[in-house]
């Protein structure tokens, strides 16, 4: 049997932060949505059933909200760069991750503005 990397994936995080180039975006929070997936090995948090050898997905959560809170990028290409580096600089189990960021409101008759990119250690 061959064991393959697996992978978290948070869907759909919605918070407000400060992220554009526009005056207007640089003052007022506005909703984002974020999604993330990392990938792993799952063989010793399976073995052991502990989450000691995965992510915590709900600190992975967090984290990431308020590192991108206090970040107030500018760029959408920006976020997901730093915060899919910021994930594996801190998340020692991560091989890979993959981070998207949509701002729903950012173009009047479309369903939001999204960027991702994927990088691997």
């Amino acid at each position: 049997m061959v064991i393959e990397t697996g992978k978290i994936s948070l869907k759909d995080i919605k918070f407000c932060c400060i992220l554009g180039t526009l005056p207007s975006e640089r003052v007022r929070e506005q909703p984002v949505v974020l999604n993330v997936s990392v990938w792993l090995d799952f063989s010793l948090a399976a073995q052991n059933d502990d989450l000691v050898h995965s992510i915590d997905y709900a600190r992975l959560s967090d984290d990431l909200k308020k590192f991108i809170q206090d970040s107030q990028f500018q760029l959408e290409e920006t976020l997901v760069l730093e915060t899919a580096k910021h994930i594996l600089e801190n998340y020692p189990k991560a091989q890979m991750a993959e981070v998207s960021i949509c701002k729903p409101q950012a173009i009047p008759d479309c369903a939001g503005a999204e960027s991702t990119i994927r990088i691997r250690r």
